[in-house]
């Protein structure tokens, strides 16, 4: 696997990326765990999500399935997507998003992570 460097962060990252957005949509979770436990088998240890995937399932999810392995894995969330129901459509407030990411770190099963980013323009 190659990796790179992400920006000036110091974060190793692999050239791959894991999307989870089907995590708990089409994708179950034993399906879930199968391309997990594949992916870092072959070195990806970057893995995107959002809050707003399948309403917080895809965090869920991977919160549960890397739990045991964390420190393997860099995570990247989201904020600000504006799909879906009415208590979704906040903008990008500091409110909002102190709240969103509180909310994904705990279906995460996690403090941290390493990427947190808007998914669209407020």
């Amino acid at each position: 696997m190659e990796y790179r460097y992400l920006g000036n962060s110091g974060l190793r990252v692999s050239t791959i990326i894991l999307g989870s957005m089907n995590f708990g949509a089409t994708t179950n979770e034993t399906t879930a765990r199968r391309i997990l436990d594949t992916a870092l088998g072959q070195g990806v240890n970057f893995i995107d999500t959002a809050d707003a995937y399948v309403g917080g399932a895809s965090e869920a999810i991977l919160g549960k399935l890397i739990k045991k392995n964390r420190n393997d894995w860099v995570v990247a969330t989201k904020v600000g997507q504006q799909d879906g129901p009415p208590e979704r459509k906040r903008g990008l407030s500091k409110k909002w998003m102190t709240e969103a990411i509180n909310n994904s770190l705990t279906r995460l099963k996690t403090d941290y992570a390493e990427i947190y980013y808007m998914h669209h323009v407020d």
